[in-house]
């Protein structure tokens, strides 16, 4: 007959045996979940990529909150994983706001678009310079303008409006991105390294059709940040779309700068975006920076209570540096035209070749909406 004590010892030795043949149990289904089978599929995703496949709608705001450098797995279906943007704004949190410069005024800044344009052909025909709307190679052509077409607007100055009238033309537009991602991260990188600026962002879908296709025409190019990148404001930016592009256009529709901030007020985005544009770590627009005339736009940054006078000098020499880049620069082809001008819808049609009918006022509604073109166009 068992005595206490044996009957301890048997009872303990029975339940070590039963929980070291459960642990074993549970080892086995951990590491049947944990390990990938031939007929698993995962795709790796950064987290901006993961939504924009997911057909949201994400601001550049929001991206700042993502983990760059932590991919997502998720498990696939077995169908081919879609292509995924590479220039996205997830993919910089630590940035330092690179060097810009706007010039201080002179009288080219003061000059209507018209006046300036007349200007600016004079000096080509001076230098025997062919106009590329007076040659007969192009007449054929569904625009009579070198590619690739450059638009430098602002935000507010016809982006989407200029998309939109080159793709009635029957030409390949972008605006803000391409298949890759943001136009202006990936211009931003090429500057950087030295190479053309749309190297890696230059393809497109059609919306009825797949086909991966060259876009020829990009507006919208900037990003607020961060990164922060304007080819029009940062140094050299201007200068490498002229080393890699030497014979292309680069483009500008200007507004009444006074114009331009009530509709800027007006825009839903416009206090982010100023607010980076004035922010010393993301762009440093508001003169903060060091380098070569940033006194004089701290100086006007503090000045301003408001803020408003100041965006709007900033706007006007941002016309002025194109102006001046271009008449520096004529074996590119420049064209400048009026948003309010009464006669803008000829203008183009005479300095590109498309319809004036293409020409119609665009407005950007939300994400989830159609964008609205209305013809004719009012101011």
């Amino acid at each position: 007959m068992m005595n206490s004590r044996s009957t301890q010892l048997l009872i303990a030795s029975a339940l070590s045996i039963f929980l070291g043949l459960q642990f074993c149990h549970l080892t086995v289904l951990l590491q049947t979940s944990l390990i990938d089978t031939d007929e698993t599929e995962y795709t790796v995703m950064s987290p901006a990529e993961i939504n924009a496949n997911e057909g949201e709608s994400k601001s550049e705001l929001g991206d700042l909150n993502t983990t760059s450098g932590q991919p997502h797995r998720i498990k696939g279906t077995g169908k081919k994983s879609p292509r995924l943007p590479r220039y996205v704004a997830s993919n910089y949190h630590s940035f330092e706001p690179l060097h810009w410069s706007l010039p201080k005024p002179s009288s080219t800044r003061y000059q209507t678009s018209e006046e300036f344009m007349a200007d600016y052909i004079s000096l080509k025909r001076k230098h025997n310079i062919s106009l590329p709307w007076e040659q007969d190679k192009y007449k054929q052509d569904k625009v009579i303008l070198p590619r690739p077409i450059i638009g430098l607007n602002f935000p507010k100055s016809a982006t989407t409006t200029m998309s939109k009238y080159f793709q009635c033309a029957g030409i390949i537009s972008a605006h803000t991105s391409t298949l890759d991602g943001r136009i202006g991260i990936c211009m931003m990188e090429n500057h950087l390294a030295d190479k053309p600026p749309m190297d890696g962002c230059s393809t497109r879908q059609n919306y009825t059709d797949p086909t991966e296709v060259k876009v020829e025409v990009v507006f919208d190019i900037g990003i607020e940040g961060p990164p922060c990148y304007y080819a029009s404001v940062h140094n050299g930016g201007l200068e490498n779309i002229a080393k890699h592009y030497p014979e292309g256009t680069i483009m500008l529709v200007t507004r009444n700068a006074t114009k331009w901030f009530n509709s800027l007020e007006r825009w839903n985005d416009m206090h982010h975006m100023l607010n980076f544009w004035g922010n010393r770590s993301i762009c440093g627009f508001d003169g903060s920076l060091e380098g070569k005339g940033m006194e004089h736009w701290t100086d006007l940054y503090h000045s301003s209570e408001s803020k408003r006078e100041y965006w709007i000098e900033f706007y006007e020499a941002h016309t002025q540096k194109i102006r001046e880049f271009a008449l520096a620069h004529l074996s590119l082809t420049y064209l400048e035209v009026e948003l309010e001008h009464e006669k803008v819808a000829e203008q183009l049609e005479r300095f590109t070749g498309v319809n004036q009918t293409c020409f119609k006022h665009c407005l950007p509604g939300q994400m989830s909406v159609s964008i609205n073109c209305q013809n004719p166009r009012s101011p």
